[in-house]
């Protein structure tokens, strides 16, 4: 039974690349110090199976590790960062310095291995923020896009410097790597400082009017369980030394369409209008090109935006 590691897998990624792995009858170590606190009940039936193998540890206490982990996984992905806007913000050089450490650690794992066949490395959407700043960039955007950074005392682009050079890592390790570029992946245990789970959320107060702030800021969504078909395919095929764009280019969505359509669709009693101040903080577009997918899946998988937001409401209304 082929192995594989996923760090940081208790996260919203993680966990819905672990239900796959093991669909397909694999053997799933996760490593990870829940640091979100994601010990909830979807864990704990993952848990159950006699597949998956949970290691609480932080790959930061890389010394403390070792003697939990093999040296015979097909694959391992890490999926380990710090995150987060408001946490980039407050601990930026943190965030520089060990999401640079994490990748390291990960990647000596890697080299220790007797058989692998790939490490895969999520990095983010974020990357292409300084072409986008800089006017470098064209949308739908492809993966070799010229990447531009940003004025170094701009404590919010730490996280995709930090990316940028995680990347770099992983080119210059000398290992069959495959870098994944999400783009606004959504869906069941997400969390809830996300866009979506943040608008169920304050559209189903008693308020009947809700200011949205930036939205006219457009996106691409993709469900989580596209996407993880996606990935799953991508890491046990033959690609890699491969950056490729996950998500879907279509529909464009401005934020205030997508409040107004969960409004619709779930709650149908809120008057949304936008704030005209601009608020400097994420990206004002990301669309990504898949092409290079395309040429590898013959047929996407594509969830309808409403039907993906109906099984993403309804995980909300039960555990939240």
């Amino acid at each position: 039974m082929k192995k594989v590691l996923i760090i940081g897998g208790a996260g919203f990624i993680g966990y819905h690349l672990s239900k796959k792995f093991l669909k397909k009858k694999y053997k799933v170590f996760v490593l990870d110090n829940l640091s979100r606190k994601h010990t909830d009940i979807e864990i704990k039936d993952l848990r159950k199976n006699k597949n998956y193998n949970f290691i609480k540890g932080d790959i930061l206490n890389f010394n403390n590790l070792k003697k939990k982990l093999n040296n015979d996984y097909s694959f391992i992905v890490n999926l380990a960062a710090i995150v987060g806007v408001d946490n980039v913000i407050n601990n930026s050089y943190d965030v520089m310095y060990k999401n640079a450490l994490i990748n390291h650690f990960a990647l000596q794992i890697a080299k220790k291995q007797k058989r692998l066949k790939k490490f895969i490395f999520f990095s983010t959407s974020e990357i292409y923020a300084g072409s986008l700043k800089n006017n470098l960039i064209k949308f739908p955007t492809k993966e070799n896009n010229l990447i531009s950074l940003v004025e170094f005392k701009n404590k919010r682009q730490t996280y995709m410097i930090s990316k940028i050079y995680g990347e770099m890592m992983c080119f210059q390790s000398q290992l069959p790597i495959l870098i994944i570029r999400p783009h606004n992946f959504f869906g069941p245990r997400m969390g809830k400082s996300h866009v979506i789970p943040e608008l169920l959320s304050k559209l189903n107060n008693k308020k009947k009017k809700f200011i949205l702030k930036n939205g006219h800021h457009q996106r691409t969504f993709c469900y989580i369980d596209d996407a993880v078909e996606i990935i799953f395919f991508l890491i046990v095929n033959k690609n890699k030394n491969t950056v490729y764009n996950v998500g879907q280019q279509k529909p464009v969505i401005t934020i205030l369409e997508l409040a107004k359509k969960i409004n619709k669709l779930f709650f149908e009693n809120k008057n949304i209008k936008t704030e005209k101040k601009i608020f400097d903080h994420s990206p004002i577009k990301r669309c990504p090109d898949i092409t290079l997918i395309k040429k590898e899946i013959k047929k996407m998988p594509n969830t309808s935006l409403n039907t993906a937001l109906n099984k993403t409401f309804l995980w909300y209304k039960k555990y939240l």
